[in-house]
């Protein structure tokens, strides 16, 4: 009986030589496989290099895989070969990049905007980007780019968890004396962003250090303190009466009153016997299922304070949420019927408007004069209905 003699596999290892290449010499795959879809047609290898093509896997780079934050990295940290580039040469002295586009196109418009004017960026950073630590495949795979990218992204890197990744960015913060500026750039975030990181740290730091949840308090609940930071939830910060100077919440109450909302207690107060500091929230039992529940929460402070008070009292988020929306339609629909009713509201909102005028409104001779414009419109056709 004939048998079937198996194709031989060779590690990847051996068709992988080590070398350094110049940034021009490396070429961006338009055949990547974070492109490919239905309607893909591949680019045949006499057409890498050519200037329309690169410049159109730039744009798509940049706009859709987030290059410009790594390039704004880049910026402040250099080039770090903490894994070197997989390349392929498909011609002489051209190679294209089967593992590693982000960063080359990262690098590559690095040089650009140093190209442009050279003060931009350091010339200590752009002779890191002068050669580029490379592997250069020597095999035949016609898919290796498949092989490689599979090999990072499929079984890949252990995405490091949003804890672990707030707490980098605030060691660094306190021990380099880094700004939100200078700490987001490094990590390709906006002020904002690094801010919100930072700010759900110290808020859950302040939970495990100082709340009466301590001994709940773990890891996995950092989103829900990174979300309170969300331009959404400015009413859940007022509420916890959030003060950015010390970077902690004053209001303890309710501070341990949304902590239970994640480590609901089951105290049982009939059993006289269970000490308080024996019952033990769990996580499972959590009534905000979700960070972005916040945002629902936020929206019954600022819109719907009876149904907030609600939730509070039989942590029934959902139920809350739902008699507010009811509510509001019912308002609206009621307004819509009678304009009469709009028209007093209005003029409610205006007088109180007009009572909590701000006092740099006043100090400001800009904002002054426009407000005076604005009241001397308002005064004129309050005139002609009085004198109606």
């Amino acid at each position: 009986m004939e048998t079937i003699e198996e194709e031989k596999i060779y590690p990847i290892f051996q068709e992988l030589v080590s070398n350094e290449l110049p940034l021009d010499q490396i070429f961006l795959d338009p055949n990547n496989p974070r492109f490919v879809s239905m309607n893909w047609t591949e680019i045949p290898d006499e057409k890498i290099d050519n200037q329309a093509v690169q410049d159109k896997v730039i744009l798509k780079l940049v706009s859709e895989f987030s290059v410009d934050k790594l390039t704004m990295n880049m910026e402040v940290n250099g080039y770090l070969p903490i894994d070197r580039i997989i390349v392929r040469q498909f011609a002489d002295d051209k190679f294209v990049v089967l593992e590693g586009n982000r960063r080359i196109c990262a690098a590559k418009k690095l040089k650009e905007k140093y190209d442009e004017n050279n003060n931009l960026v350091d010339e200590e950073i752009i002779g890191s980007i002068d050669k580029i630590p490379c592997l250069v495949y020597t095999g035949t795979d016609t898919e290796a780019s498949w092989i490689f990218q599979g090999l990072r992204h499929i079984m890949g890197v252990h995405e490091w968890s949003a804890f672990n990744k707030a707490k980098l960015l605030v060691n660094l913060m306190e021990e380099e004396s880094l700004s939100l500026t200078k700490v987001g750039k490094r990590f390709g975030l906006s002020a904002y962003g690094a801010g919100q990181w930072a700010r759900g740290y110290y808020a859950f730091r302040q939970a495990k250090e100082e709340s009466d949840f301590q001994k709940e308090i773990e890891e996995r609940s950092y989103p829900y303190f990174q979300e309170v930071f969300s331009r959404s939830n400015a009413p859940i910060r007022e509420w916890l009466e959030w003060n950015d100077s010390d970077g902690k919440f004053e209001n303890d109450l309710n501070f341990n009153e949304m902590l239970n909302w994640f480590y609901p207690r089951e105290e049982d107060e009939s059993d006289e016997s269970i000490m308080s500091n024996e019952v033990f929230g769990e996580w499972k039992h959590r009534k905000i299922k979700r960070s972005d529940d916040l945002r629902t929460i936020s929206f019954l402070i600022r819109n719907a304070k009876q149904e907030f008070e609600n939730f509070r009292n039989t942590l029934d988020l959902e139920q809350a949420y739902t008699s507010a929306l009811q509510k509001k339609y019912e308002e609206e629909a009621k307004r819509n019927s009678n304009p009469i009713v709009q028209v007093y509201e209005t003029l409610e909102e205006c007088t109180k408007s007009l009572e909590n005028v701000p006092y740099r409104m006043l100090k400001d001779q800009t904002e002054k004069a426009k407000l005076k414009d604005a009241l001397q419109k308002l005064n004129e056709i309050v005139d002609e209905l009085l004198a109606v």
